[in-house]
């Protein structure tokens, strides 16, 4: 989570920054805060993981595969695998349950998760289409009804109002944008390594648990379930646990990079 003080970053106002939407952050039960191993060196210590749809959405559905169901599964593993690397790990789902898009990084935004990362399976109506895909957030947007960004308190500001503190806001998401991007990337090649299957690339995105989200994320496309041979990998405990691997190692190569800089 970025960190600003107010105090240098007045100076820098000149007009309001990024659009501002509601944010829904009604109560959702915490899962999952268990941590195992020796924590990385870094700046990150929380994740919240997203397994997308679920409940009465299942997402794209093909060769009797749906997408709740294998983006579930291969959440469960990351968190394994992230929790086996140190990091503490928090599901927003563990169940075949329904949770607004809102509310996903809702989740996050009141954990102050270091990190969020949506995890999805791809549709697309050409079955000749196949490979990763990983999105980063194009905006980021937070409720009129926010706190001051972390850190910042309105008395450390000389002339506190809501458009001060959007502009704060739009300087600590600018920044957690370009660390999106970074994340991104290295989920990508990481997950082009161990799956040895085509990375699609990095794109961003206006997609709501990405832009909702006040901390770096990404949303990542394991694969094209309508194309039949990529669908028969999916269907594959061994590849969803490849997927996992991939996913994880991608980013744990970021914490230890942010890590490094840190030193």
């Amino acid at each position: 989570m970025v960190l600003i003080r107010a105090w240098w970053l007045v100076s820098l106002l000149a007009a309001a920054g990024c659009a501002v939407e509601p944010v829904q952050t009604g109560a959702i039960p915490l899962r999952s805060p268990t941590r195992s191993g020796k924590p990385l060196l870094g700046p990150v210590e929380t994740i919240v993981i997203d397994a997308g749809h679920g409940g009465h959405d299942p997402g794209t559905s093909h060769f009797g595969l749906r997408e709740k169901t294998l983006a579930l599964d291969i959440t469960k593993r990351l968190r394994t695998d992230l929790q086996n690397a140190g990091l503490t790990v928090v599901l927003t789902r563990e169940s075949d349950q329904f949770i607004p898009l809102s509310g996903r990084p809702a989740i996050a935004n009141r954990l102050k998760a270091d990190l969020f990362v949506s995890v999805h399976i791809n549709a697309n109506k050409s079955s000749n289409v196949s490979g990763i895909e990983v999105y980063y957030p194009r905006l980021s947007v937070v409720s009129p009804g926010a706190h001051w960004p972390p850190s910042v308190q309105s008395s450390e500001v000389g002339a506190p109002s809501a458009i001060v503190k959007q502009i704060l806001w739009d300087l600590v998401l600018s920044r957690t944008r370009i660390q999106s991007r970074r994340l991104a990337s290295s989920v990508c090649r990481s997950m082009k390594a161990e799956l040895q299957v085509a990375c699609r690339g990095t794109r961003p995105a206006r997609f709501v648990v990405l832009r909702e989200a006040w901390m770096p994320s990404v949303l990542v496309e394991v694969g094209y379930v309508t194309n039949q041979a990529e669908a028969r990998r999916l269907a594959s405990a061994q590849y969803r646990e490849a997927a996992a691997k991939g996913i994880a190692d991608g980013i744990i190569a970021y914490v230890r990079e942010l890590g490094a800089q840190h030193i």
